[in-house]
Protein backbone atom coordinates (compact mmCIF):
# COMPACT_ATOMS: atom_id res chain seq x y z
CA UNK A 1 0.00 0.00 0.00
CA UNK A 2 1.30 3.73 -0.79
CA UNK A 3 0.83 6.75 1.28
CA UNK A 4 0.73 10.07 -0.23
CA UNK A 5 -0.01 13.41 1.52
CA UNK A 6 -0.89 16.43 -0.24
CA UNK A 7 -2.90 13.99 -2.18
CA UNK A 8 -5.64 16.69 -3.19
CA UNK A 9 -2.94 18.83 -4.01
CA UNK A 10 -1.10 20.22 -7.34
CA UNK A 11 2.16 17.52 -7.15
CA UNK A 12 0.14 14.82 -5.24
CA UNK A 13 -3.35 14.59 -7.32
CA UNK A 14 -1.28 14.02 -10.66
CA UNK A 15 1.36 11.48 -9.14
CA UNK A 16 -1.98 9.44 -7.97
CA UNK A 17 -3.56 9.88 -11.58
CA UNK A 18 -0.05 8.80 -12.53
CA UNK A 19 -0.32 5.54 -10.38
CA UNK A 20 -3.95 4.47 -11.70
CA UNK A 21 -2.12 4.65 -15.50
CA UNK A 22 -0.11 2.19 -14.43
CA UNK A 23 -2.98 0.35 -12.56
CA UNK A 24 -1.69 1.00 -9.50
CA UNK A 25 -4.95 1.73 -7.02
CA UNK A 26 -3.80 0.50 -3.89
CA UNK A 27 -3.13 3.86 -2.15
CA UNK A 28 -4.20 5.77 0.69
CA UNK A 29 -4.42 9.94 -0.24
CA UNK A 30 -4.08 12.24 3.05
CA UNK A 31 -4.89 15.36 2.80
CA UNK A 32 -7.47 18.34 4.00
CA UNK A 33 -10.19 16.98 2.04
CA UNK A 34 -12.86 19.90 3.28
CA UNK A 35 -11.31 22.49 0.98
CA UNK A 36 -13.62 22.43 -2.45
CA UNK A 37 -11.49 24.09 -4.56
CA UNK A 38 -9.08 20.93 -4.57
CA UNK A 39 -11.84 18.74 -4.94
CA UNK A 40 -11.97 18.04 -8.91
CA UNK A 41 -7.94 17.21 -8.03
CA UNK A 42 -8.58 14.13 -6.59
CA UNK A 43 -12.66 12.80 -7.12
CA UNK A 44 -12.16 10.54 -9.43
CA UNK A 45 -9.00 9.19 -9.05
CA UNK A 46 -8.88 5.29 -7.82
CA UNK A 47 -7.69 4.54 -4.27
CA UNK A 48 -8.31 2.93 -0.96
CA UNK A 49 -9.33 5.31 0.87
CA UNK A 50 -8.58 9.19 1.81
CA UNK A 51 -7.48 9.97 5.17
CA UNK A 52 -7.83 13.91 6.79
CA UNK A 53 -4.33 15.27 7.79
CA UNK A 54 -4.94 15.68 11.30
CA UNK A 55 -6.23 11.58 11.56
CA UNK A 56 -3.30 10.73 9.80
CA UNK A 57 -0.80 9.80 12.27
CA UNK A 58 -3.00 7.65 14.48
CA UNK A 59 -4.49 5.84 10.91
CA UNK A 60 -0.47 5.02 10.65
CA UNK A 61 0.31 3.32 13.37
CA UNK A 62 -2.92 1.03 13.26
CA UNK A 63 -1.86 0.38 9.42
CA UNK A 64 1.56 0.08 9.82
CA UNK A 65 1.92 -3.65 8.61
CA UNK A 66 0.21 -2.61 5.40
CA UNK A 67 2.11 0.34 4.22
CA UNK A 68 4.91 -0.57 1.53
CA UNK A 69 5.99 3.19 0.34
CA UNK A 70 5.44 6.51 1.94
CA UNK A 71 5.65 9.97 -0.30
CA UNK A 72 5.11 12.78 1.77
CA UNK A 73 4.14 15.25 -1.04
CA UNK A 74 1.97 17.79 1.53
CA UNK A 75 3.08 21.63 2.76
CA UNK A 76 1.75 25.07 3.65
CA UNK A 77 2.73 26.53 0.08
CA UNK A 78 1.96 29.97 0.76
CA UNK A 79 4.89 31.56 -0.30
CA UNK A 80 3.67 35.01 0.43
CA UNK A 81 2.53 34.14 4.21
CA UNK A 82 4.22 35.15 7.30
CA UNK A 83 2.42 32.86 10.02
CA UNK A 84 5.68 31.26 10.71
CA UNK A 85 4.03 28.86 13.66
CA UNK A 86 1.66 27.02 10.87
CA UNK A 87 4.74 26.20 8.84
CA UNK A 88 6.49 25.26 11.64
CA UNK A 89 3.75 22.93 12.72
CA UNK A 90 2.83 21.85 9.17
CA UNK A 91 5.80 21.69 7.10
CA UNK A 92 8.94 21.50 9.94
CA UNK A 93 7.03 19.10 12.51
CA UNK A 94 4.57 17.21 10.77
CA UNK A 95 7.80 15.96 8.40
CA UNK A 96 10.09 15.34 11.22
CA UNK A 97 7.30 13.13 12.64
CA UNK A 98 6.62 11.55 9.18
CA UNK A 99 10.02 10.81 9.12
CA UNK A 100 10.39 9.06 12.42
CA UNK A 101 7.56 6.88 11.71
CA UNK A 102 9.11 5.17 8.45
CA UNK A 103 12.24 5.36 10.10
CA UNK A 104 11.25 3.39 13.11
CA UNK A 105 8.85 1.00 10.87
CA UNK A 106 11.32 0.63 7.94
CA UNK A 107 9.44 2.70 5.22
CA UNK A 108 11.08 4.01 2.22
CA UNK A 109 10.07 7.65 2.32
CA UNK A 110 10.49 10.26 -0.59
CA UNK A 111 9.82 13.67 0.53
CA UNK A 112 9.09 17.22 -1.26
CA UNK A 113 11.51 20.05 -0.55
CA UNK A 114 11.82 23.04 -2.59
CA UNK A 115 14.72 25.00 -4.89
CA UNK A 116 14.33 27.96 -2.57
CA UNK A 117 16.04 26.44 0.32
CA UNK A 118 19.14 26.87 -1.81
CA UNK A 119 18.68 30.63 -1.21
CA UNK A 120 21.18 31.91 1.67
CA UNK A 121 18.44 34.73 2.63
CA UNK A 122 15.56 32.30 2.34
CA UNK A 123 13.30 34.78 1.06
CA UNK A 124 9.75 33.32 3.04
CA UNK A 125 8.76 31.48 5.82
CA UNK A 126 7.60 28.74 3.93
CA UNK A 127 11.32 28.81 2.51
CA UNK A 128 12.74 28.33 6.07
CA UNK A 129 10.54 25.82 6.99
CA UNK A 130 11.34 23.46 3.83
CA UNK A 131 14.93 24.25 4.85
CA UNK A 132 14.72 23.42 8.53
CA UNK A 133 13.76 20.09 7.59
CA UNK A 134 16.30 19.79 5.27
CA UNK A 135 19.12 20.04 7.16
CA UNK A 136 17.30 18.28 9.83
CA UNK A 137 17.44 15.09 8.13
CA UNK A 138 20.76 15.20 6.71
CA UNK A 139 21.72 15.06 9.80
CA UNK A 140 19.85 12.22 11.50
CA UNK A 141 21.96 8.60 11.76
CA UNK A 142 18.60 6.86 11.56
CA UNK A 143 16.88 6.89 8.67
CA UNK A 144 14.34 5.22 6.46
CA UNK A 145 15.94 2.25 4.64
CA UNK A 146 15.54 4.44 1.40
CA UNK A 147 14.58 8.33 1.59
CA UNK A 148 15.15 10.98 -0.93
CA UNK A 149 14.17 14.97 -0.66
CA UNK A 150 13.36 16.51 -4.00
CA UNK A 151 13.59 20.04 -4.65
CA UNK A 152 11.36 20.79 -6.94
CA UNK A 153 11.96 23.92 -9.14
CA UNK A 154 8.79 26.04 -11.01
CA UNK A 155 6.38 23.07 -11.57
CA UNK A 156 3.51 23.82 -14.04
CA UNK A 157 0.31 21.92 -14.90
CA UNK A 158 -2.89 20.93 -14.78
CA UNK A 159 -4.60 21.22 -11.36
CA UNK A 160 -3.18 24.65 -10.67
CA UNK A 161 -6.10 26.79 -10.04
CA UNK A 162 -6.68 26.12 -6.02
CA UNK A 163 -3.19 27.29 -5.43
CA UNK A 164 -4.08 31.03 -6.66
CA UNK A 165 -1.36 33.78 -6.13
CA UNK A 166 1.22 30.49 -5.37
CA UNK A 167 0.51 29.53 -8.98
CA UNK A 168 3.53 29.01 -11.17
CA UNK A 169 4.30 31.82 -13.44
CA UNK A 170 3.65 29.98 -16.38
CA UNK A 171 -0.52 29.74 -14.97
CA UNK A 172 -0.20 33.16 -14.09
CA UNK A 173 0.63 34.53 -17.34
CA UNK A 174 -1.56 32.15 -19.33
CA UNK A 175 -4.55 33.86 -17.21
CA UNK A 176 -3.27 37.48 -18.61
CA UNK A 177 -3.50 36.67 -21.85
CA UNK A 178 -6.22 33.93 -22.26
CA UNK A 179 -8.56 35.35 -19.08
CA UNK A 180 -7.82 38.88 -19.47
CA UNK A 181 -5.91 39.75 -15.93
CA UNK A 182 -4.73 42.86 -15.70
CA UNK A 183 -2.76 42.84 -12.71
CA UNK A 184 -0.64 39.48 -12.24
CA UNK A 185 1.87 38.65 -9.16
CA UNK A 186 5.22 37.24 -10.43
CA UNK A 187 8.63 36.56 -8.36
CA UNK A 188 11.02 39.50 -8.74
CA UNK A 189 13.82 37.02 -10.09
CA UNK A 190 12.80 36.58 -13.97
CA UNK A 191 14.87 33.88 -14.21
CA UNK A 192 13.42 30.32 -13.01
CA UNK A 193 13.93 26.90 -13.91
CA UNK A 194 10.49 25.42 -15.20
CA UNK A 195 9.16 21.87 -15.53
CA UNK A 196 6.27 20.64 -16.33
CA UNK A 197 4.22 18.23 -13.85
CA UNK A 198 4.47 15.14 -16.48
CA UNK A 199 7.68 15.21 -16.16
CA UNK A 200 7.85 15.29 -12.29
CA UNK A 201 5.42 12.50 -11.47
CA UNK A 202 7.39 10.08 -14.13
CA UNK A 203 10.25 11.20 -11.98
CA UNK A 204 8.47 10.39 -8.34
CA UNK A 205 7.44 7.05 -10.43
CA UNK A 206 11.06 5.98 -11.00
CA UNK A 207 11.48 6.32 -7.56
CA UNK A 208 8.67 4.31 -6.47
CA UNK A 209 10.19 1.30 -8.75
CA UNK A 210 14.40 1.83 -8.75
CA UNK A 211 15.14 3.64 -5.36
CA UNK A 212 18.39 4.40 -6.17
CA UNK A 213 20.67 5.77 -3.56
CA UNK A 214 19.21 7.87 -0.54
CA UNK A 215 19.85 11.72 -0.65
CA UNK A 216 18.98 14.96 -1.70
CA UNK A 217 17.68 15.71 -5.14
CA UNK A 218 16.95 18.80 -7.75
CA UNK A 219 14.05 18.24 -9.96
CA UNK A 220 14.16 20.84 -12.59
CA UNK A 221 14.90 21.02 -16.53
CA UNK A 222 18.50 22.41 -15.15
CA UNK A 223 17.98 25.39 -17.66
CA UNK A 224 16.89 29.10 -16.15
CA UNK A 225 14.43 30.62 -18.32
CA UNK A 226 13.60 34.53 -18.33
CA UNK A 227 9.94 35.59 -17.89
CA UNK A 228 10.36 36.89 -21.34
CA UNK A 229 10.08 33.46 -22.81
CA UNK A 230 7.52 31.98 -20.91
CA UNK A 231 5.50 34.91 -21.95
CA UNK A 232 6.46 33.93 -25.64
CA UNK A 233 5.36 30.63 -25.26
CA UNK A 234 2.29 31.53 -24.24
CA UNK A 235 1.40 34.04 -26.41
CA UNK A 236 2.34 31.83 -29.59
CA UNK A 237 0.26 28.78 -28.63
CA UNK A 238 -2.68 31.10 -28.10
CA UNK A 239 -1.85 33.04 -30.74
CA UNK A 240 -1.54 36.59 -28.94
CA UNK A 241 -0.33 39.43 -30.86
CA UNK A 242 0.40 41.76 -28.03
CA UNK A 243 4.90 40.98 -26.74
CA UNK A 244 4.83 43.10 -22.96
CA UNK A 245 4.70 41.85 -19.90
CA UNK A 246 2.87 44.72 -18.21
CA UNK A 247 2.41 45.21 -14.45
CA UNK A 248 3.90 42.41 -11.82
CA UNK A 249 4.71 43.08 -8.51
CA UNK A 250 7.67 41.41 -5.91
CA UNK A 251 6.49 39.98 -3.01
CA UNK A 252 8.83 37.24 -3.21
CA UNK A 253 12.23 38.33 -3.21
CA UNK A 254 14.97 36.14 -4.44
CA UNK A 255 18.79 36.92 -4.51
CA UNK A 256 20.18 34.65 -6.91
CA UNK A 257 19.71 35.99 -10.43
CA UNK A 258 19.57 33.07 -11.91
CA UNK A 259 17.59 29.71 -10.66
CA UNK A 260 18.82 26.22 -12.37
CA UNK A 261 18.32 22.68 -10.85
CA UNK A 262 21.48 21.25 -11.03
CA UNK A 263 21.21 17.66 -12.42
CA UNK A 264 24.10 15.95 -11.47
CA UNK A 265 23.23 13.64 -8.38
CA UNK A 266 19.59 12.78 -10.54
CA UNK A 267 21.97 11.78 -13.58
CA UNK A 268 24.11 9.26 -11.39
CA UNK A 269 22.33 7.88 -9.39
CA UNK A 270 18.91 7.79 -10.88
CA UNK A 271 16.92 9.03 -13.64
CA UNK A 272 18.37 9.71 -17.35
CA UNK A 273 15.12 10.59 -19.09
CA UNK A 274 15.37 13.74 -20.97
CA UNK A 275 12.60 16.78 -19.43
CA UNK A 276 10.36 18.68 -21.93
CA UNK A 277 11.62 21.86 -22.50
CA UNK A 278 9.48 25.22 -21.78
CA UNK A 279 8.20 25.51 -25.50
CA UNK A 280 6.84 22.53 -25.74
CA UNK A 281 5.52 21.88 -22.39
CA UNK A 282 3.59 25.01 -22.60
CA UNK A 283 2.58 23.66 -26.37
CA UNK A 284 1.54 20.48 -25.00
CA UNK A 285 -0.58 21.63 -22.01
CA UNK A 286 -1.92 24.95 -23.68
CA UNK A 287 -3.14 22.94 -27.10
CA UNK A 288 -4.27 19.71 -25.39
CA UNK A 289 -6.50 21.68 -22.95
CA UNK A 290 -5.26 19.63 -20.34
CA UNK A 291 -4.09 22.23 -18.30
CA UNK A 292 -6.65 24.60 -18.66
CA UNK A 293 -10.24 23.62 -18.32
CA UNK A 294 -11.42 27.22 -19.28
CA UNK A 295 -9.00 27.52 -22.29
CA UNK A 296 -12.04 27.69 -25.24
Amino acid sequence: MIVITGAAGFIGSHFCRKLNFHKINNTILVDDFAQENKRSNWENLAYIDTIPREQFFQWAEKNVKHIDYLFHLGARTDYYSDDNAIFELLNTEFSQRVWSFTTRNRIPLIYASSYLTNDPELPSFYAKSKYYFDKWAEKQQQTPPFWAGLKFFQVYGKNEVHKAENSSNVYKIYKKYAENVPFIDLDENIFQDYIYINDVVKVLYYFLKRTPKSGMYEIGTGFARPLQVVEAAVRKVLRVTSNELQETSNKLQVTSDKLQADLSMLRKNAYQQAFLSLEEGIKRLVISKYCFPNLQ
